[in-house]
C-alpha cells in the first residue's frame, strides 16, 4: 500500500513550484513611451525630460504587470515637473495615459508660460541688524552677479547668483558672508518670480599672522618673499591663489596647502597657515641628440633648486659633440629686490669648429629678468665676452662688453608643446670692442611664432615661425666672424649644411657670415593616438651681406621635410629628415637628419 500523506505532500510542493514559475516567468512585453506637448523648438527640453524618465530608461525592462507600469509612470511625474521648473515653467502640468492593449504610455506635458524674474532683492545684515547696501566697501549690482530682470527665472540662475554674490563679498574682504534666508515666490496670478536674499555680511576681515609648517631645507624667508599679501591688508582670496601658484612654480614642494582660520581673531585679523611637503630639490639628467654635421651628441645637466635655503638655483649644463662643446653654469636669485624679478649670473664656455670659423669663447653675465605680466617678460644686463676666432675672414681675439636687452611675449597654451596662441621675442645686444681697434655694433633679432588648431581636438596644428635679424654699426670686416649671422640648423632653415647659409667667398665654398637674415617656417603637426605624431614642414630664408635684406642679392634657400614625434611628459622626442630644394654645389648634403627633444618651435 502507498502512503497517502506522502503523495499529498509531493502534490502540494509541485503545486507551489508551478505557481511560482508562472509568477516569475510572466511579464509585460517591452512597451513604448510617447511624450506629448513639446514642439520641435523644445527638443533640448525634451531630451532633458527623457534623461530623467524611468519610463524611457527602463522600457526594455518592463515590470510584471500594468499596475507596476503605472507606478513607474507616477514616479516620473515629480522628476519631469522638476525639469520643467528648472526652465522657469512654474505652472507646468504633467499626467499620463496607459493603453494596456498596445502597451503605449503617453506622457502629456503642458508647460504653460515661462515665468520671468521680476524682482531680485538683497538685504544685508551685520550682527542681526540690517545695513544699507551703500555701506559695503563697493556696491554689488545685479549685473555683477549676472542677474537680468525679465529673463526666465531658472533656479540655476538664482543659485548661481547667490554663489557669485558670496564670492564678490569674499573678494571685498568679507570672508565669512553667509546666506541667512532665501525666499523664492512664484506669483501664479501675475506669472512672475520674486526673489529675496538675506545675507549676513559679517565683519570686514584683514590678513593676520602667518604660520608655516612642514618646511625643513626651505627657510621661512623664502615664503615671505613669495607672499602676495601683507599682514593688515584687507583679506582677498585671490592673493592666496596667487601665492599658491608661485610656490608651486618654484619646484621645491610636493604639496602646498594654504588655509585661512575658521574665525577672525582680535581686530578682525584672519590668521593664515601654509602647510607644505618638500620635494626633491636636486636633479641630474642625461640626454642624446644627433645632427648630420655635428654627429651624435651628449647632454648632461645638474641642478640644485634651493642652494642656500631661499630658492636660489645653481645649475650646470654641458652639450658635447665632436665639433661643438658647450658648458653653462647659472646661479639664479629669485625675487631680487622685488617680487617677480630675478638676478641671473651666468658663466658660459663654447668651442665650436664649423666650416666658416673656429670659435673659442668665454663669457660672464649678470641679467635682471622681470615678469611684467602673465604674458610679458623683460630682461636687461651686462656681459663680458672673451672671444678667439680662427680659420675665418676676421681672425683674432676680442674683448667685448655687451648689454643684452630682451622682450618676450608669450600667449600660448603650453611652453613645451603649444597648440594655439602666439609668441614674440625681440632681442638687442649692443656690443663694444674695448681694446684697440675699438668698434661697436648691435645684434638685433626678432622671432615670432603662431599656432592654429585645425580641428576641435587640437590634434592637428598649423605652426608658423618668422625670424628676422640685422647687425648695425661697425663695418662687416670688423665684426668677429662668430658674431655674424649664419643659417642651417635644426631651428633655422633645416636641410642645409650646419651654419653655412650665408654669403660665400670667391671660391663659393667658405661661408663669410652676413649682417641680415630672414627665415620663414611652416609646419603641419598631426598627432596619432596618445604618444605619436607626424610633422610635415617647409622652410625658406637666406643671409645677406648688408644690414638690410636684399632678396635680389642671393636666391632664396628652400627646404622640405618630415618629422616623427614621440610624446613624453617633458616634451616630444623629435626626429626630423630635411631635404634642401636649392642645394649648393659641393656644399650641401642631400639630406640632413636631426634628433632632439621638444618641438622645433
Amino acid at each position: 500500500m502507498f502512503n497517502n500523506k506522502k503523495y499529498i505532500l509531493i502534490f502540494k510542493k509541485s503545486y507551489w513550484l508551478v505557481l511560482l514559475s508562472l509568477i516569475f516567468c510572466f511579464s509585460l512585453e517591452a512597451y513604448e513611451v510617447s511624450f506629448d506637448g513639446l514642439d520641435d523648438e523644445q527638443s533640448e527640453l525634451l531630451n532633458l525630460v527623457k534623461s530623467v524618465s524611468q519610463l524611457e530608461k527602463l522600457k526594455e525592462s518592463p515590470p510584471q504587470t500594468i499596475k507596476g507600469l503605472r507606478r513607474r509612470a507616477q514616479s516620473d511625474m515629480t522628476n519631469i515637473l522638476q525639469v520643467l521648473q528648472s526652465h522657469a515653467y512654474y505652472d507646468a502640468k504633467v499626467d499620463f495615459v496607459i493603453n494596456p492593449e498596445k502597451l503605449i504610455v503617453t506622457v502629456h506635458i503642458n508647460t504653460g508660460v515661462i515665468y520671468p524674474l521680476a524682482v531680485f532683492k538683497i538685504r544685508y545684515l551685520l550682527n542681526g541688524q540690517e545695513i544699507k547696501e551703500n555701506a559695503l566697501q563697493r556696491c554689488i549690482t545685479l549685473e555683477d552677479i549676472k542677474v537680468k530682470l525679465g529673463e526666465p527665472a531658472r533656479p540655476e540662475t538664482i543659485l548661481n547668483a547667490e554663489d557669485t554674490l558670496l564670492d564678490k563679498l569674499n573678494l571685498q574682504g568679507y570672508a565669512f558672508a553667509t546666506v541667512k534666508q532665501r525666499d523664492v515666490f512664484a506669483d501664479q496670478l501675475d506669472r512672475k518670480v520674486i526673489v529675496l536674499l538675506v545675507i549676513d555680511r559679517g565683519a570686514l576681515t584683514y590678513f593676520g599672522p602667518l604660520t608655516i609648517k612642514g618646511n625643513h631645507r626651505v627657510r621661512d624667508g623664502f615664503f615671505y618673499k613669495k607672499l602676495r599679501w601683507t599682514e593688515g591688508q584687507v583679506y582677498n582670496p585671490i592673493l592666496l591663489e596667487k601665492t599658491q601658484e608661485v610656490l608651486e612654480l618654484s619646484g621645491l614642494f610636493k604639496s602646498i596647502t594654504i588655509n585661512k582660520a575658521e574665525a577672525p581673531m582680535d581686530q578682525n585679523l584672519l590668521p593664515v597657515e601654509i602647510s607644505v611637503l618638500e620635494g626633491r630639490q636636486r636633479s641630474i639628467g642625461f640626454g642624446l641628440s644627433y645632427a648630420t654635421d655635428l654627429g651624435p651628441g651628449i647632454t648632461a645637466d645638474w641642478e640644485d633648486r634651493n642652494i642656500r635655503g631661499e630658492g636660489e638655483k645653481l645649475s650646470f649644463r654641458t652639450d658635447l659633440w665632436v665639433k661643438l662643446q658647450k658648458g653653462n653654469l647659472t646661479y639664479l636669485i629669485p625675487d631680487f629686490l622685488q617680487q617677480e624679478q630675478n638676478l641671473i649670473w651666468e658663466m658660459n664656455y663654447v668651442h665650436e669648429r664649423v666650416k666658416a670659423y673656429t670659435e673659442s669663447a668665454f663669457s660672464l653675465s649678470a641679467i635682471i629678468d622681470r615678469k611684467m605680466s602673465d604674458h610679458f617678460r623683460f630682461s636687461y644686463g651686462g656681459m663680458y665676452k672673451l672671444l678667439h676666432s680662427e680659420r675665418s675672414s676676421r681672425n683674432g681675439t676680442f674683448d667685448l662688453i655687451k648689454t643684452p636687452i630682451e622682450l618676450r611675449w608669450n600667449y600660448t597654451n603650453s611652453l613645451l608643446d603649444p597648440t594655439e596662441g602666439m609668441t614674440a621675442h625681440l632681442k638687442f645686444i649692443p656690443s663694444l670692442q674695448i681694446l684697440n681697434p675699438r668698434f661697436a655694433y648691435s645684434i638685433n633679432t626678432f622671432t615670432g611664432t603662431y599656432y592654429h588648431p585645425l580641428n576641435k581636438s587640437k590634434r592637428s596644428i598649423l605652426a608658423i615661425k618668422l625670424m628676422l635679424g640685422t647687425i648695425i654699426g661697425a663695418k662687416k670686416h670688423d665684426i668677429p666672424s662668430p658674431e655674424r649671422f649664419y643659417l642651417g640648423s635644426e631651428s633655422a632653415l633645416r636641410g642645409y649644411r650646419y651654419l653655412t647659409v650665408s654669403p660665400l667667398d670667391e671660391s663659393r665654398k667658405k661661408p663669410l657670415g652676413g649682417r641680415s637674415f630672414f627665415v620663414y617656417s611652416l609646419e603641419w603637426r598631426q598627432r596619432f593616438g596618445e604618444d605619436y605624431g607626424l610633422v610635415y614642414f617647409y622652410e625658406l630664408g637666406n643671409v645677406y651681406k648688408g644690414p638690410y635684406m636684399n632678396i635680389f642679392e642671393e636666391s632664396i634657400r628652400q627646404s622640405v621635410g618630415v618629422g616623427f614625434r614621440y610624446y613624453t611628459p617633458i616634451g616630444p622626442l623629435r626626429l626630423d629628415f630635411a631635404f634642401p630644394l636649392t642645394p649648393r654645389h659641393k656644399l650641401d648634403h642631400k639630406l640632413e637628419v636631426y634628433f632632439s627633444i621638444g618641438q622645433t618651435y
